[in-house]
């Protein structure tokens, strides 16, 4: 039995023996989410997320469209009903949609593309709609939205991709409070101060509160992780908290993070992290 495969989102008003699943954000005050980006761009990330899904914390993936692990990416997530799975847009650093590829090769220069090109807006609208098209004819719920670089918090991105799947989309949208382990990231949080936290109270969804892992890509720690859910649950925070992975192989150091916490986040608050059900903590 996959140790977390009911488990998507850990969710409660208080302390309670039992996760509940349905998101209802006007009673349940913290959530965890444990998310992995990038399911679809190959066959070994899919593996590797499938994997940390049904062994280890992870608790939902952002699906890129149009890549080359990206049909098999569906059948995998339709083979795993309590994986929830998000919708990961892509600008940059992928396969587009609609042309073979890419005018710009960095975040950067598609940023700075975007924002003074009208043919670069012209073509971010026709992926926008490419790529929701597509993740609908998946057929698969679509419970949260990010973007590949995080570039959804580039302003006409941002505001063109809301427009588009406004009246569709009902899950919650990555715009949390960047947060680290080691020293701030200057740059980011610059960012988060003019381009997301005065666009916060608009947002038409639910958005998170905060998002950790930035500064560990690919070298997610499990010490570090379960460190600032201790801290969280302790300080009475509230609200969506997401924690971001990149399981590429089967042992890689974010697999073996979503693996050991795991085990230790049970046996530390099993309030709030309930082993299922013939599962072992060591």
């Amino acid at each position: 039995m996959a140790l977390y495969s009911q488990i998507a989102v850990y969710q409660f008003t208080t302390p309670k023996k039992q996760p509940q699943k349905a998101m209802t954000s006007s009673t349940v005050s913290l959530e965890f989410h444990f998310i992995a980006d990038d399911f679809g761009r190959d066959e070994a990330t899919n593996q590797a997320m499938i994997h940390c899904h049904q062994n280890g914390i992870l608790s939902g993936v952002a699906l890129m469209m149009g890549q080359s692990a990206s049909a098999a990416a569906v059948s995998m997530a339709k083979e795993n009903p309590h994986l929830d799975i998000g919708w990961h847009f892509h600008v940059v650093d992928s396969q587009p949609l609609t042309q073979p590829q890419w005018p710009w090769r960095t975040p950067a220069q598609a940023g700075f593309a975007i924002g003074f090109s009208s043919a670069a807006r012209a073509l971010v609208r026709r992926e926008i709609a490419a790529q929701w098209q597509a993740f609908k004819a998946s057929g698969l719920h679509c419970a949260f939205i990010n973007a590949h670089h995080h570039m959804l918090i580039h302003p006409f991105i941002r505001r063109a991709l809301l427009d588009h799947v406004r009246a569709e989309f009902s899950g919650w949208l990555r715009w949390g409070q960047p947060k680290f382990f080691s020293a701030p990231n200057r740059g980011y949080i610059v960012l988060d101060r003019l381009l997301q936290r005065p666009q916060a109270s608009a947002m038409p969804c639910q958005i998170s509160q905060s998002l950790w892992g930035i500064d560990r890509t690919f070298k997610m720690q499990s010490d570090e992780v379960s460190g600032q859910i201790q801290h969280l649950i302790d300080c009475g925070e509230t609200g969506l908290h997401e924690f971001m992975f990149h399981p590429r192989h089967s042992n890689d150091m974010d697999t073996q993070c979503l693996l050991e916490l795991a085990k230790i986040l049970p046996r530390k608050h099993p309030d709030y992290f309930p082993p299922l059900s013939g599962s072992v903590i060591e």
